[in-house]
């Protein structure tokens, strides 16, 4: 017979490495300028928060220029409501802070859930079934990037 060793079993958990300090490194912070920002937020859109993440993920980090491109070839539907907030940072930028569009970058795009509305679907035998459509506030920040000289 063989004997067997007790032993408490502990998980390893894999670190994640972050996402953020790799895309990070492309345009490099000291070139950012800091109070040269421009905020612009979106409340209520009707879509998941879930949805939107996806899409801010693969814009987070990049030039605008390169934003509107990805977000126009993107098949989501949450790539439109998005790409209108886009435009109308920059176009806030451009008309309030007189910036040039090919120097914006987007530091910061986040999504928060926002309010649930609650319906009632009719079912069989007279009763009913609850539905729940979420809402979501999308923020992104479009800040200037010092040209290299």
């Amino acid at each position: 017979m063989t004997s067997f060793k007790l032993v408490k079993y502990t998980p390893r958990i894999k670190k994640k490495k972050s996402r953020l300090r790799k895309l990070a490194r492309k345009v490099p912070t000291d070139r950012l300028l800091k109070f040269e920002r421009v905020f612009k937020a979106q409340k209520r859109i009707h879509m998941s928060v879930f949805k939107a993440q996806r899409v801010l993920d693969e814009i987070r980090w990049r030039y605008y220029e390169e934003t509107v491109m990805i977000l126009n070839l993107m098949p989501y539907r949450a790539s439109y409501p998005i790409l209108k907030l886009v435009y109308s940072a920059a176009a806030n930028a451009t008309h309030y802070r007189d910036f040039d569009k090919a120097n914006l970058f987007i530091t910061k795009a986040e999504v928060s859930r926002s309010a649930i509305v609650k319906k009632f679907r009719p079912r069989a035998r007279g009763r009913s079934s609850p539905i729940k459509k979420t809402m979501c506030h999308i923020t992104i920040v479009l800040n200037i990037v010092k040209k290299s000289k």
